[in-house]
């Protein structure tokens, strides 16, 4: 426990030093130091050099996500003597139309009759003292599977312990029907969209399934305005959520409100986990936002990112709210220069949600194999090839599940920790094993039962890896047209896949251990694994 404690004083003591040296490094002089809710009100301390003005005052602007700068503003909303050491004080105003759940504070002074900044901008970081709910967080084992609604009663004969599906941000703007008021305004969300969720989350809830929410927005011309002005562009998979201009900014606060309310286990089922965007690493064509760098990508994610984990911490405590990336952790894509590397983007958005108010947010991943086709990942060339993609180290090019701890690793350093000094929760919520037997690497469901095992034991061996979620329960038509079959079922048969789930983690070696001739060796421990 004294180590514990420890650790957390350290990392706060670091984040306290980080955010003055961004403050200082900007020429600002000024350091917010906590920005938190007490009560009613928002507490706001900063400390620093007095900062010469006009009047010898503070004053302390709320921005909004679309706002990028106070700029001609006057409407502060606190102001305290300049002091080497201020707190200022100002109302949450919450459940209202100047709302400030969602507000990053500043500190500016008075030159000339201008307010110009003189300090970092930051976020509340505790909207969970909000919360009124408190769901708890279900996981009766570590395995869990994207989910098929019609095959649920699986979900308990497997023994899953999550569920994953996927919910569309802008089915719920094509058309009203639910009724919902949200800081004084009133909005009607898609009756038809609100009943898939509304029986789905049910379904698996039923069946005893911490039930992982992917949060994504297509594109749809009956609410284009949730996507940002920059990636208007049809034909992507997925897109951004907009938070750059008011309307649809408040419209996403809305509807992630609406929706944490409701699955929070009174009568519609529950949402646990919240994954916000699907692989946000590939600005093309998972998470487009148009054609930006990488650092105004990660800065504008960070802003999604936060407009939903405050309003899902700050109804529901127990829920939690990751990001997501793929397996290609230093690898550029030439041919997509909008696909940044996994590795980059994620010290990108720490960096930003550090400097801008640390919160507890998870990290989700999708360690798939070079390629991705091959489920027999263990005969795909060695570190010492002249491929050399991947590695056991934070140069690799990709983190795989041959070395799935490249991540785990890269998220002790300290820069990566969350508030309290610990790891933060991590998930694998995507990891797919080819049964196609007409696929050109020669898989078929032996091979994809194998590969099952390998990379559940290799999870297994990794504690901060909190959840294994496979793709998928059952075979997608359009994926096994382009000869990729990962599904547990094939419609109504099983594969022997769905055994070896249903077993892999029950000590029965009749389900792991016929996977090692296949692989190659004769014991686990050759693998470094137990």
């Amino acid at each position: 426990m004294k180590r514990k404690i420890k650790f957390a004083l350290a990392a706060a003591v670091m984040l306290v030093f980080a955010l003055q040296m961004t403050a200082l490094a900007a020429g600002l002089g000024v350091s917010v130091n906590a920005c938190v809710i007490v009560g009613n009100q928002v507490h706001v301390a900063a400390s620093g050099a007095v900062q010469a003005s006009d009047t010898g005052q503070y004053y302390l602007f709320a921005l909004e996500p679309y706002e990028t700068e106070v700029g001609a503003r006057t409407d502060y909303c606190a102001a305290m003597p300049a002091s080497e050491s201020v707190t200022f004080t100002t109302d949450l105003n919450l459940n209202t139309a100047s709302s400030r759940l969602y507000s990053r504070f500043v500190v500016t002074v008075l030159r000339a009759g201008v307010f110009v900044p003189v300090s970092n901008e930051m976020y509340i970081t505790n909207p969970e003292v909000l919360a009124s709910v408190s769901t708890g967080y279900p996981a009766r084992s570590k395995k869990g599977v994207i989910a098929d609604w019609r095959y649920t009663s699986d979900l308990t004969e497997l023994n899953a312990g999550y569920a994953t599906y996927v919910l569309d941000v802008s089915k719920f703007f094509q058309a009203g029907g639910v009724n919902f008021t949200y800081n004084g305004k009133n909005y009607s969300f898609n009756s038809t969209a609100v009943a898939e969720a509304d029986a789905v989350c049910s379904l698996f809830t039923n069946e005893g399934c911490n039930v992982v929410m992917v949060i994504i927005n297509n594109y749809n011309p009956a609410a284009l305005d949730m996507v940002p002005p920059l990636g208007r562009t049809a034909s992507m998979t997925t897109y951004a959520f907009n938070v750059q201009e008011q309307v649809p900014a408040e419209k996403l606060e809305a509807l992630m409100s609406f929706l944490v309310q409701r699955y929070a286990n009174n009568g519609h089922g529950a949402i646990h986990s919240w994954v916000i965007g699907n692989e946000v690493n590939n600005n093309y064509p998972a998470h487009y936002q148009g054609n930006i760098s990488v650092d105004e990508f990660a800065a504008d994610y960070a802003k999604q990112f936060r407009v939903c984990y405050n309003a899902i911490k700050s109804y529901n405590k127990d829920a939690r709210v990751y990001t997501n990336i793929d397996q290609r952790w230093n690898w550029l894509d030439k041919a997509s220069p909008l696909q940044y590397p996994s590795r980059t983007f994620l010290d990108k958005f720490a960096a930003n949600i550090t400097a801008t108010g640390n919160i507890d947010w998870g990290l989700t991943i999708h360690p798939h194999a070079v390629p991705m086709d091959n489920c027999r990942f263990w005969l795909i060339p060695r570190p010492e090839s002249t491929m050399n993609l991947v590695s056991h180290n934070d140069d690799s090019k990709f983190a795989t599940i041959q070395n799935m701890e490249v991540f785990t690793e890269h998220m002790k350093h300290p820069e990566m920790l969350s508030p309290n000094g610990t790891v933060r929760h991590i998930m694998i919520t995507e990891l797919g094993f080819n049964a196609s037997e007409t696929n050109r690497h020669g898989s078929n469901e032996q091979y994809q039962a194998a590969a099952l095992v390998y990379a559940y034991k290799k999870a297994e061996s990794l504690p901060e890896i909190e959840a294994f979620i496979i793709h998928k329960h059952n075979d997608d038509p359009g994926e096994a047209a382009s000869e990729v079959s990962f599904g547990l079922r094939v419609g109504d048969r099983k594969r022997f896949a769905y055994d070896v789930f249903k077993f892999m983690d029950t000590g029965s070696t009749a389900y792991t251990d016929f996977a090692l001739p296949i692989i190659g060796v004769s014991s686990w421990a050759e693998l470094g694994l137990q």
